[in-house]
C-alpha cells in the first residue's frame, strides 16, 4: 500500500496526474470516514452524516493538493487534522447561530434536562434562570435568538386565512416585483439551483456534489459511498430530475409573481 501510494504521489505531484489525484482521493476516503466517526458528532436539523462527509472529503482533497512531495510519508497526520478543520468549518457555515449564543444554549438545554429530572415535571422559565443565575428575561432572549434562526423548508406548509395552508414558498412576498425578464435573470437562477440542491435527499446531494464539484466519476462516487456504479448513476438522475422539477417551479413562480 506505501509503495503504490508512492508511485500516485509522484504520479500527481511530478507530472500533475489527475487519474492519480482521484486514485489519492479514493485510497484515503476510509481515513476520512473514520476521523468522522471518531468526532462522535450528533446529528443536526441543518447538517447530517452525508453533509460531514462532503466537508470531510473536501477537507481531504485540499490536503492532498497542498502536501509537499517530500511529505507524503506524513500525510495521514496532515490529513487527520485538514479533515477534522474542514468539518469543523463546514458546521460554522451552516449554522447561522453564533457560536457564543449556541454554547449558551446549550448550557440552557442540559440544565433543563437535568431539572427535569429533579423536579419530575419541566422546569418554568423562572426556575430554569434562577439554576443558571441569569435573568429571566437574558434567558428568554437567549432561547429566542436561536429559535429565530431554524431552518425552515420553502415546501413547509403555513396557515392560511381561510383555513387550508399554503407553502412557504408561496406566502414570501416580492417587494421588488419587476417584469418578467429582469426577474429571471442570472442571480436568481443561481439562487434557485442552490435551493434545489439543498432540498435534495443526502445521498443525492453528496452524489452531485462529488461529480459536479469535485469531478470525480460515477464509479469513483460509488467506491467512495459503498455504492455500485448503477446505484450510485440512479441516484444521480434522480437528483437531476428533481433538479430540473425545482427549477421549473422556481421559474413559473417568477413568471407568476
Amino acid at each position: 500500500m506505501k509503495r503504490e501510494c508512492g508511485e500516485l504521489w509522484r504520479r500527481y505531484k511530478l507530472h500533475g496526474d489527475a487519474s492519480a489525484r482521484e486514485a489519492l482521493i479514493l485510497a484515503y476516503t476510509p481515513l476520512v470516514k473514520h476521523v468522522v466517526d471518531r468526532m462522535n458528532i450528533t446529528p443536526m436539523a441543518y447538517l447530517d452524516r452525508d453533509d460531514l462527509l462532503t466537508h470531510a472529503i473536501i477537507g481531504l482533497i485540499d490536503a492532498i493538493d497542498k502536501c509537499d512531495l517530500e511529505r507524503w510519508r506524513q500525510f495521514e497526520a496532515y490529513a487527520r487534522a485538514r479533515v477534522r478543520g474542514a468539518v469543523i468549518d463546514g458546521i460554522r457555515e451552516m449554522d447561522w447561530v453564533p457560536r457564543v449564543t449556541r454554547r449558551t444554549a446549550n448550557q440552557v438545554e442540559n440544565m433543563r434536562a437535568q431539572l427535569s429530572v429533579t423536579l419530575g415535571r419541566s422546569a418554568t422559565t423562572d426556575e430554569l434562570a434562577e439554576a443558571l443565575d441569569l435573568d429571566p428575561e437574558r434567558l428568554r432572549s437567549i432561547t429566542a435568538g436561536v429559535d429565530r434562526s431554524v431552518m425552515l423548508s420553502l415546501d413547509d406548509p403555513i396557515p392560511s386565512g381561510d383555513g387550508e395552508s399554503v407553502a412557504l414558498a408561496d406566502a414570501i412576498p416580492n417587494p421588488n416585483s419587476q417584469d418578467p425578464a429582469t426577474r429571471v435573470d442570472a442571480l436568481a437562477q443561481q439562487e434557485a439551483l442552490a435551493d434545489a440542491i439543498r432540498q435534495l435527499e443526502p445521498d443525492e446531494r453528496l452524489v452531485v456534489t462529488l461529480y459536479y464539484y469535485e469531478d470525480l466519476t460515477l464509479r469513483e462516487i460509488g467506491e467512495v459511498l459503498g455504492r455500485t456504479e448503477a446505484r450510485v448513476c440512479q441516484i444521480h438522475k434522480a437528483a437531476i430530475r428533481k433538479i430540473q422539477a425545482r427549477l421549473l417551479d422556481a421559474q413559473e413562480v417568477f413568471l407568476a409573481a
